[in-house]
């Protein structure tokens, strides 16, 4: 938890650095979103470049990557030195499309709290949401959103944290990580799908790959949130979108729904299976992991109300 931590902090340091370098080579572009992306993928050079740094004999693997038996270097000291499996499965073409609907169901969930809350009068404000609209139509950002950032999310929390982790148990490994996950958005909307988007994404690099997780993630990022939303959205207009919207939400939550029914079974052999030794999620106790939570709790409340009161 301290790395990644730090890997978010070097993203803040990235995002400064590039900030001050545009204002100086270009000016005009500070008061606009041209610039957003570009301070993006500068964020993004940072924490890798750290990463790289602290965890290249790992990151450098073809195990990291393609999954398969591979020796534990960090964890648990008990653990250390053994042999075990990280990935390795074989992925099928209705698995990955299973993966893709239960991730669809899971943006129709956020979708719905977010229509249910606005029938009562509030408003569920996502405030990255508002910024990358706002600038999603350079090229840079289109980078970070849909290729970069998936990417190295991916390593670190899925391929770096969680395997870490995954010595306490794939349980705890994986709902740990999808909760740092979560936290690390800093807004509560886009933070509540990235969590349970994240569980998905664990379960995928922890049993196929991590190569498959991200092509999860670029997908739901690059294609669905992307290409096909930013296509009906300059085709259709308010009404006709609002039509859109609830038929897709529709089509996730049924085709979740279908999916948990048909292999709901198995996931709950899954989770019984790979149960972590008693009071291991005491490990959530640490100072480190309570400092990361209540420094992005905070981060995410003050963005939640500058956005409201803007």
């Amino acid at each position: 938890m301290g790395l990644a931590f730090i890997y978010e902090g070097m993203m803040y340091v990235g995002s400064i650095v590039a900030v001050i370098a545009l204002g100086v080579i270009m000016p005009s572009w500070s008061d606009s979103t041209k610039g957003d992306g570009i301070v993006s993928l500068a964020s993004l050079v940072f924490a890798m470049g750290f990463l790289l740094i602290m965890r290249n004999r790992d990151i450098l693997t073809r195990e990291f990557w393609l999954g398969g038996p591979h020796r534990d270097t960090y964890g648990e000291p008990n653990q250390l030195g053994r042999i075990s499996q990280y990935g390795g499965g074989r992925m099928r073409a209705q698995w990955f499309l299973i993966f893709i609907l239960l991730g669809l169901g899971v943006q129709s969930v956020v979708t719905l709290a977010q229509m249910g809350v606005s029938m009562f009068g509030g408003d569920l404000v996502s405030p990255t949401s508002e910024s990358l609209n706002e600038s999603s139509n350079t090229v840079t950002m289109w980078l970070y959103i849909g290729l970069l950032g998936p990417i190295c999310e991916e390593v670190m929390f899925r391929g770096v944290l969680m395997k870490e982790l995954k010595p306490l148990g794939k349980n705890f490994a994986i709902v740990t990580s999808a909760f740092a996950f979560g936290l690390f958005h800093d807004d509560f909307v886009q933070g509540t799908f990235a969590f349970l988007f994240g569980l998905i994404l664990g379960f995928v690099a922890m049993e196929y790959s991590l190569v498959w997780s991200i092509a999860l993630h670029i997908f739901n990022n690059a294609i669905l949130s992307g290409v096909i939303d930013t296509w009906f959205a300059g085709q259709l207009n308010d009404s006709q979108y609002a039509v859109y919207t609830i038929a897709l939400t529709a089509i996730g939550v049924v085709g979740a729904v279908v999916a948990l029914a048909l292999y709901g079974h198995g996931l709950k052999q899954y989770r019984m299976q790979n149960r972590s030794i008693p009071d291991t999620y005491a490990g959530w106790t640490s100072p480190v992991f309570i400092a990361f939570v209540v420094v992005n709790l905070v981060l995410a409340t003050l963005l939640l109300v500058e956005a409201l009161a803007s």
